[in-house]
């Protein structure tokens, strides 16, 4: 009776024992992150290791006085938004203090656009510039002093740099008075550009080179078709089990409808935010659609929780009536809330942004998405194992269980098996590449491979969730191939009454 009682809390007990063991994750790291704040963005920082360090701790550096808790050591860099190791450096909220403004290379050099680096020019020699021209609030543009008016840092910012000297548009662009540059209607902050002598006609010109974060390449194209077909795959899936009464009906085919559309759901997000250009959507809307994704995302591994639960219950003899399934979905619904919720006030706490969610951050994906996916998949291999080993424990000769024929639960339920080691290996392997990428200090936003992997996974859950259902092929064999045979005995019986009166002439 001890073991019944358990059977019948276990769907809802692993949801539980998952958002412990994330809680708890995240009380060890924000722990551990609680005494490595910084004192500004990055992207606020200059680095000062050039500058004068002072008895209190201050520093002066190119005029200006910067305190000590506005200073801070840093053992990285970052560069298109991403963050790379760097050797130990002190950097300070200069830009705080002083508008600031970005050159790509330190003097004597200019930004080589087909070597993409910083290069010498042994032909020609240009002075350095020492005017710009600045647009003030007021409207009234006017040359000024660049270090009168700016602390000029040299940072490399971004790989990508827009560089079309042919292109009218290229050479029209207004640097304000706060280091922000626009061109072609569009804002860029200081980390977003770096100015560069280009040379054009013979004639050695200051420019702005804006960053380009954001490219379709062909990663982004295979990632983008393989994820719309497994997208389309299982949209097909979900719209048969819902036409087959016996499956919608069914605790098992109830529960991989819901997780088969809270999957396509995340992956069409994913889909929109890589085709729409995240750059141009405002902060707001992009932080939506992300939270919305990863709510989905979460969704669908805990609902896999449920189903391999249920499986256990089943073959443990133990009845799992559907008001408490129904409160058991809407638990994990509340659960999946929670946890988004988490990430959200997490990513807008002060908390070091090393462990704040977001791809570009060092443990923030493998916290965040990887951790959960982890362990709500190990959860449910081990209800797998579990359940395994009671089908070996019942006696032979057993017909039904729970009122269920029992050929027919198992043979789903080792289809089901299939599909869950096909999940299991899919987000390992989305795991372990971002780690040995991360560790090599290698970044991608698309792996290609992932919409490769999704696809492969959408075409097996076609294969073990929907052909080899045996609702759907006794489905299958009344609609169509009964209705196949009854065409053919029509055109059959037509054609022989047409050939009768022939044979009476």
């Amino acid at each position: 009776m001890k073991i019944c009682i358990n059977m019948k809390l276990l769907p809802i007990d692993l949801p539980t024992f998952v958002l412990a063991l994330f809680s708890l994750c995240i009380a060890v790291v924000s722990a551990a992150a609680a005494d490595h704040k910084e004192p500004c963005n990055y992207s606020d920082t200059v680095n000062i290791t050039d500058g004068l360090r002072l008895k209190d701790g201050s520093y002066s550096f190119e005029g200006l006085l910067i305190s000590h808790n506005l200073t801070a050591a840093y053992n990285y860099k970052v560069v298109d938004g991403i963050q790379h190791s760097a050797p130990k450096h002190m950097r300070g909220c200069v830009c705080h203090l002083k508008s600031c403004i970005t050159f790509c290379c330190p003097p004597k050099l200019h930004y080589n656009e087909s070597l993409q680096n910083c290069s010498a020019n042994e032909e020609h020699t240009y002075s350095r510039q020492m005017h710009i021209d600045v647009k003030f609030y007021t409207g009234i543009e006017d040359k000024v002093n660049i270090n009168d008016k700016f602390i000029i840092r040299y940072e490399f910012g971004c790989k990508n740099k827009y560089v079309d000297l042919k292109n009218d548009r290229f050479w029209e662009w207004d640097l304000f008075e706060n280091g922000t540059l626009q061109r072609e209607g569009k804002l860029y902050s200081t980390d977003e550009y770096c100015f560069t002598p280009l040379q054009f006609k013979k004639v050695w010109t200051l420019m702005p080179l804006t960053c380009q974060r954001y490219q379709r390449g062909f990663r982004v194209w295979i990632y983008a078709i393989c994820t719309s077909v497994a997208i389309l795959i299982n949209t097909g899936i979900i719209v048969i089990f819902i036409a087959i009464k016996d499956i919608r009906n069914s605790n098992y085919g109830e529960g991989l409808i819901f997780h088969l559309f809270s999957l396509t759901i995340a992956l069409a997000l994913l889909v929109y935010l890589y085709l729409k250009n995240p750059l141009n959507l405002t902060e707001t809307a992009c932080r939506n659609v992300g939270f919305l994704a990863y709510f989905f995302l979460m969704l669908s591994f805990l609902i896999l929780n449920i189903i391999s639960g249920s499986f256990w219950a089943t073959f443990s003899q133990t009845i799992i009536h559907s008001w408490l399934l129904k409160l058991f979905y809407g638990l994990t619904i509340a659960l999946a809330f929670i946890l988004k919720y988490l990430v959200k006030t997490i990513q807008d706490s002060q908390i070091a942004r090393h462990f704040k969610p977001g791809i570009v951050r060092v443990w923030g994906i493998l916290l965040y998405v990887y951790i959960p996916i982890f362990l709500t998949t190990a959860l449910s291999l081990f209800c797998i194992v579990r359940t395994y080993c009671n089908i070996h424990d019942l006696p032979n000769g057993v017909q039904t269980v729970c009122g269920k024929d029992f050929k027919i639960t198992k043979y789903h339920f080792y289809s089901y098996c299939v599909y869950m080691l096909a999940v299991a290996s899919v987000w390992m392997r989305e795991m372990f590449a971002y780690i040995f990428a991360r560790q090599r200090e290698q970044y991608f936003v698309i792996d290609f491979w992932s919409g490769i992997c999704i696809l492969i996974l959408s075409i097996i859950g076609f294969l073990f969730l929907l052909c080899s259902n045996r609702f759907a092929q006794q489905w299958w064999t009344i609609y169509f191939k009964e209705a196949q045979e009854s065409r053919l005995y029509t055109a059959a019986k037509f054609s022989a009454e047409r050939k009768q009166p022939l044979r009476n002439l």
